[in-house]
C-alpha cells in the first residue's frame, strides 16, 4: 500500500513522511524535491522565477503521474500539486493507496513555515500577500475543499510534533475503516 500525504506547507508532509517510512520500511518520495531534481535546482522559487510556474507545474502532473504508479511508497505531495487536473486525477485513481489529508490550523502554519529559513528561502510566495497568515487563509480557502476531496482520511496535526505524529498517524490512519 501506498500512502499519500496531502497538506499546506508547513502541515508536516515530508518530516512525518520520512518517519512513516523509516517505520515502515517503505520508500519515501517528496514530490518536490523529485521536481527540483528535474530541473537541477533545490529551490522551486528559482525554478519558477527562471521557468515560471506553468512548467513547474507540467513536470509537477509528471512527476506525480510516474509516482503513483509505484507500489509501498510514502509520498508527499506539493501543497498545490492538487490543484493541477491531472496530478489530481493520478491521485484519486492510486492504487491500493491511503490518501491522508494532514490538517493543521493557519496560525499554526504560520508559525512553522516562519520558523523554517529554509522555507521562505526556497519557496515562492502564492499571493499577492507575500507570505503569511493572510496568504495561508486565501490559499486553503480555494485547496482545502480539494484536499478533503481527495482524501480517504483526515489527520489533525495541529498540536503534534512529528514523533507524536507519527505514533498517532500509525494508530489511527494505518488501521482499516
Amino acid at each position: 500500500m501506498k500512502i499519500v500525504l496531502i497538506g499546506y506547507r508547513g502541515s508536516g508532509k515530508t518530516s512525518l513522511g520520512k518517519l512513516l517510512a523509516d517505520e515502515t520500511w517503505k520508500d519515501f518520495i517528496d514530490t518536490d524535491d523529485e521536481i527540483c531534481k528535474r530541473f537541477g535546482d533545490d529551490s522551486i522559487a528559482n525554478i519558477w522565477e527562471e521557468h515560471g510556474e506553468p512548467e513547474f507545474r507540467r513536470v509537477e502532473v509528471e512527476v506525480v503521474q510516474e509516482t503513483m504508479a509505484k507500489d509501498e511508497t510514502i509520498v508527499a505531495l506539493g501543497g498545490g500539486t492538487l490543484m493541477q487536473e491531472g496530478a489530481r486525477q493520478a491521485v484519486e485513481e492510486a492504487v491500493d493507496a491511503n490518501r491522508v489529508y494532514l490538517f493543521c490550523e493557519p496560525e499554526e502554519l504560520a508559525r512553522r513555515i516562519e520558523a523554517d529559513s529554509r522555507s521562505s528561502a526556497t519557496r515562492p510566495s502564492l499571493t499577492a500577500h507575500g507570505g503569511g497568515l493572510d496568504e495561508i487563509r486565501t490559499v486553503l480557502e480555494e485547496r482545502e475543499p480539494v484536499y478533503r476531496a481527495v482524501a480517504d482520511r483526515e489527520f489533525d496535526v495541529t498540536h503534534l510534533d512529528p514523533e507524536k505524529a507519527l505514533r498517532y498517524f500509525i494508530k489511527y490512519c494505518m488501521t482499516a475503516d
